[in-house]
């Protein structure tokens, strides 16, 4: 009887864990992996502003950013990028934007040093570093940099665990 009580609880943790394993699995991983192969038209939930009250000007310049992007107009939107960062320096969703468009364009430096940038001021916005990691990667690849490419994906499974 005792025997069958433990058995019973082994066979219960045994069951957890392997449902605990499963529900970790790389999903998250996989998610980010294709980040930065979206159509023109993707939107990033961290690209949006939490307080959209707050900077109308800028919500107002996004929604145009969004129209360009889906038309394919990679130039007039990194303009109406530059004249968010204009209002906002340091507001980091634009310099992400900025990477994203760098990639589509096969500038894939340029992507480097904007998902940077917009690191730098990310700050504990997972969401977007996580983002700005996947474009790293992305453009490291482009690159052959290997070593940078290494680094994206271990920022990507620190900042996902």
């Amino acid at each position: 009887m005792v025997f069958m009580f433990y058995l019973l609880r082994i066979s219960s943790y045994l069951i957890f864990s392997i449902l605990l394993v499963s529900c970790a699995s790389t999903e998250k991983h996989e998610v980010y992996d294709s980040l930065a192969d979206k159509p023109a038209g993707y939107k990033y939930k961290a690209w949006r502003l939490t307080d959209a009250t707050e900077f109308e000007a800028i919500n107002v310049l996004l929604n145009e950013v969004d129209a360009l992007i889906e038309n394919s107009s990679f130039d007039a939107a990194t303009d109406k990028l530059e004249r968010v960062l204009r209002i906002r320096a340091d507001y980091a969703p634009a310099w992400s934007r900025l990477s994203w468009i760098a990639l589509q364009t096969d500038s894939p430096k340029r992507s480097v040093d904007m998902a940077k940038r917009s690191n730098s001021f990310a700050q504990s916005n997972v969401q977007l570093q996580l983002l700005n990691w996947s474009f790293i990667r992305a453009a490291s690849k482009a690159l052959n940099d290997d070593a940078t490419y290494q680094r994206a994906n271990q920022k990507i499974n620190a900042l996902t665990i």
